[in-house]
């Protein structure tokens, strides 16, 4: 296995300054309530698409980098901790891993050393106590040269079945869709997946081409995540709806306010 690197897809580093902004970006006591009001919001539409018994191992992914993926794993685990559930985060982006990072603890050992038999899950997860709630953590570990192969495999199944044992929310990290495979190969083991998208960045093709690797792949899609949005767009998104082929996204949130429509259920504005 290789060093952790701080270096993004494209080639440009991910610097302290990237992580010190992004911290600030997490939950906390400081947080506009308009924010954590639109992550209740994302959790009450969850809960609303995911109504089977039992754990659920949700998903979060984008169609590149730095569209706010690992910030929304993180404040939507935080949000469900804060309603009393018991909440898990891994970090599955084994090629560029950003929780740990962000949370400020240890990076290693993590996922990638579970699935090789390196160590064992007491040695891996962190417990991690925040301004709002606490989670539990598992980092991604030294990057390995298969992360595809690491994320599809039987054992990767058996530690997600073993942690639906242990906790009612799982959440999941992963790479962009648009980058590599290991989103795909995973969509199988889960609840469904998020997918983030940001304002101004997405590109409408890039993200076709992730609903069209995951809909093949047989992924549950339970709805989107739109951020990147300034306070002028967030009140004309307030007003309407738009519709990208059957799934409905709505754009209604501050840069790191997100929330999320399901095809199951509609936001509260709708329903009067």
């Amino acid at each position: 296995m290789k060093k952790r690197q701080n270096r993004s897809r494209s080639g440009g580093s991910y610097s302290a300054v990237d992580i010190k902004q992004d911290r600030k970006r997490i939950l906390g006591s400081t947080t506009s309530f308009t924010t954590v009001e639109e992550y209740k919001t994302l959790r009450t539409n969850l809960i609303f698409s995911t109504t089977e018994e039992g754990s659920k191992i949700i998903g979060i992914t984008s169609a590149e980098s730095k569209e706010g993926k690992s910030i929304t794993c993180l404040n939507t685990a935080i949000t469900f901790a804060e309603a009393g559930k018991k909440v898990i985060v891994l970090d599955c982006d084994l090629r560029l891993p950003t929780i740990s990072r962000l949370l400020g603890i240890r990076g290693t050992p993590g996922v990638s050393n579970l699935l090789v038999n390196i160590n064992t899950l007491d040695e891996t997860v962190q417990h991690v106590q925040l301004s709002r709630a606490a989670i539990d953590v598992i980092p991604s570990g030294d990057i390995p040269p298969n992360p595809s192969e690491l994320l599809g495999s039987d054992k990767m199944s058996s530690l997600l079945n073993a942690l639906t044992g242990m906790y009612d929310y799982i959440f999941i990290d992963t790479p962009p869709v648009g980058a590599v495979s290991d989103a795909v190969v995973l969509s199988k083991m889960l609840t469904g997946y998020i997918i983030v998208v940001r304002s101004g960045r997405t590109e409408q093709a890039a993200l076709s081409n992730v609903l069209s690797q995951l809909e093949y792949a047989g992924a549950n899609l339970l709805g989107f995540v739109l951020n990147g949005i300034s306070e002028k767009e967030l009140r004309r998104y307030g007003k309407y709806s738009y519709k990208y082929g059957k799934y409905r996204l709505y754009g209604r949130y501050r840069y790191y306010g997100q929330s999320l429509t399901s095809r199951d259920k509609p936001p509260a504005d709708e329903e009067k």
